[in-house]
């Protein structure tokens, strides 16, 4: 599907004679790298085997594309898989069956947004992704494509690395995060940012990225990628935690009594409790809360 992706693009495929991405091949070009698939022996090995099946044509990507392209197409898809995939879940949940949603929202019915806030919303959401991929393009194609704030190599990231990528990464969101989100909620930057976001006192899956432009910025954008660009930890690494980031924050925003989604949806009720993702810094800082 990656593959597909960049396709789409349509953008330059990278030049394999570089120096500089080139993979030195033994005998004929045409020949693929083989690496060894080990038998996992731990959720990170087999997350890290999920990634050599779902992508068995990873190898030939990395030596076929350009890295800044690579990088551009995996945004796309981890945000297709991650994040527009499990909204549009819930959304026909709340549609197709909505005894089921009524029963197991957090909130009330009455508090529910109307239909015309949803697809306010879904519009509103849409261009900033849309301007977002755009930005993003435009930023990659200055290097003609071939630089990436990530690692490209056609080898798959080990077991190790995944993990200490992921608690790395997961830590120093929390931390980006609760910063970015608690001094949004100061009373002079809230109305010109944050209030955007608070429209949905009753949160929807879709509202996790309605945001003030800017907020997106810093809030939704810079904590997820900057730890990992900073460590440029391997591309497939940083697919896997933004994936998961994006299909968390969609949960969470999802109203439902499931995946852990009870505290966020406090937030959105009461407003000054539980900044955080993850939980550490409220409880450091005493802003916890539960229901």
């Amino acid at each position: 599907m990656l593959t597909q992706v960049i396709i789409i693009l349509n953008l330059p495929i990278r030049n394999s004679s570089s120096p500089e991405h080139s993979l030195p091949l033994a005998g004929k070009a045409s020949r693929t790298p083989q690496f060894p698939i080990t038998t996992p022996q731990s959720p990170i090995s087999k997350a890290m085997a999920t990634l050599e099946i779902l992508i068995p044509s990873w190898p030939q990507i990395a030596i076929s594309y350009s890295p800044g392209l690579i990088e551009v197409a995996t945004t796309i898809l981890c945000q297709i898989l991650g994040f527009w995939l499990p909204c549009t879940l819930y959304l026909l949940i709340d549609l197709a069956f909505p005894t089921f949603s009524n029963k197991h929202k957090l909130q009330s019915a009455r508090r529910q947004p109307t239909w015309a806030a949803i697809t306010h919303c879904f519009r509103r959401v849409f261009t900033t992704n849309l301007l977002s991929t755009l930005l993003h393009i435009a930023l990659n194609s200055s290097t003609n494509f071939q630089f990436s704030f990530f690692t490209v190599t056609p080898t798959y990231p080990t077991a190790r690395e995944l993990a200490t990528d992921f608690i790395y990464a997961l830590l120093l969101r929390e931390l980006l995060f609760y910063t970015v989100h608690r001094t949004l909620h100061h009373p002079k930057l809230y109305p010109c940012f944050h209030k955007q976001h608070h429209t949905f006192t009753a949160p929807m899956a879709f509202a996790a990225q309605y945001a003030h432009p800017l907020e997106h910025l810093l809030a939704n954008v810079i904590p997820v990628v900057l730890p990992l660009a900073l460590r440029r930890v391997h591309v497939l690494s940083f697919a896997l935690f933004l994936t998961s980031m994006l299909a968390e924050t969609a949960s969470v925003h999802s109203g439902y009594e499931f995946a852990g989604a009870r505290k966020h949806d406090l937030h959105h009720e009461k407003f000054r409790v539980n900044y955080g993702v993850i939980g550490l810094l409220d409880w450091v800082l005493g802003t916890d809360a539960v229901g």
